[in-house]
């Protein structure tokens, strides 16, 4: 069944390690080319560094290195989503955006696993697309 306008949402999916994944449109506020990003030192591995986001210093993380995935191959359709974690930039490097998909909140399943930066999961167009919460992925939920 199709959702409504009046409870629809929106997705930002995007691809990792052959599966799909999905941040609320809501905390998005960019989608970017990967820029030059300033490495730091004595940071996690899945911290790339540090980008010039319009005069704003923005970290940076690798996707699939947070979710533990081996190294993605990443080429001239990778980029950076940048999420507003509340009120807090992040850019996260994905090897690929597929789209925005519009969705019923209410027919996102829950994840059984407690405390997982994957919210949730949703067949769209018969795909299983894994929700993400952008505020767990950033580590600051923990």
């Amino acid at each position: 069944m199709a959702a409504d306008r009046t409870s629809a949402g929106q997705l930002l999916t995007f691809g990792c390690a052959d599966q799909i994944y999905a941040f609320d449109i809501i905390s998005v506020t960019d989608i970017i080319e990967v820029p030059e990003i300033t490495r730091l030192p004595m940071v996690a591995e899945h911290i790339l560094g540090i980008m010039n986001l319009r005069g704003k210093v923005v970290p940076v993380m690798d996707f699939a290195g947070r979710m533990g995935f081996p190294p993605q191959n990443y080429d001239e359709h990778s980029c950076i989503i940048v999420v507003d974690c509340e009120g807090a930039l992040l850019g996260i490097k994905v090897p690929k955006v597929i789209d925005a998909e519009a969705y019923d909140p209410d027919e996102v399943s829950p994840s059984p696993v407690e405390n997982s930066v994957i919210t949730g999961y949703i067949e769209l167009k018969g795909r299983r697309i894994s929700v993400i919460d952008c505020l767990a992925f950033s580590e600051k939920g923990k």
